[in-house]
């Protein structure tokens, strides 16, 4: 017997996680939060001149890219076994598949969309991140408007292929549903938005001033008498 839904789903090897749900959410807490603390404080020291939102932009890939390239990775990597594994990062998957059992039962398309964010939308991330600190507006901007853009992607396939399936994978208890299956995701959704419409700004902004400075360039000079 296992925990997910649909209940019909065949778990072969299954083993409940040695872990309980506040340990696990408590450590993932810490590990999140003590190193972005550290970050934003290196930021406040050696980088003054970053803004607000540049800082909160840093942090953001940063911490998308280590998810993305290290529990995620994890899981691409153990995408046959993970349902007998018993250890912390396997515990962290076998409680959060209680919102969607997709990431239990072996999927293609989840794998799919792992692999995609584990080796593209991983590193992309974390070199934007690199971009932001070292202030390289051009690096920074392509970077941010790429990632956010597969963010949103893969997003839109997440949710809209568990929202039109027949059976539910996600427990019918509200605390999986909203607050694990939306409210853990909604992040990779509006911060991606803001990121998208501030590069496109910023990006369009440039292009004007560019097309600006050619047409002076071109004008002829006017000869006076």
């Amino acid at each position: 017997m296992h925990p997910y839904y649909p209940q019909s789903l065949a778990l072969q090897g299954y083993v409940e996680p040695k872990h309980s749900p506040a340990f696990l959410l408590a450590s993932m807490s810490l590990i999140v939060v003590l190193p972005l603390l550290t970050i934003y404080t290196a930021t406040k020291l050696y980088r003054p001149q970053l803004t607000k939102n540049d800082r909160l932009a840093l942090l953001w890939f940063i911490l998308s890219g280590s998810l993305h390239c290290i529990l995620e990775l994890y899981y691409i990597l153990n995408f046959t076994t993970i349902a007998a594994n018993t250890d912390f990062a396997s515990s962290l998957w076998k409680e959060y598949a209680k919102s969607d059992s997709r990431y239990l039962a072996q999927n293609p398309l989840v794998y799919v969309l792992e692999s995609i964010t584990v080796f593209i939308a991983g590193p992309l991330s974390l070199s934007t991140a690199w971009c932001i600190w070292q202030q390289s507006s051009i690096g920074r901007y392509l970077g941010q408007l790429v990632v956010s853009l597969m963010h949103l992607y893969s997003a839109a396939l997440y949710f809209g292929t568990e929202f039109i399936a027949k059976e539910s994978n996600c427990r019918p208890e509200l605390v999986y549903f909203a607050g694990y299956l939306v409210a853990m995701n909604l992040p990779w959704i509006l911060v991606p938005s803001w990121l998208i419409t501030e590069s496109f700004g910023v990006i369009t902004h440039g292009m004007v001033i560019a097309k600006e400075r050619k047409n002076t360039q071109a004008e002829p000079l006017k000869v006076t008498e």
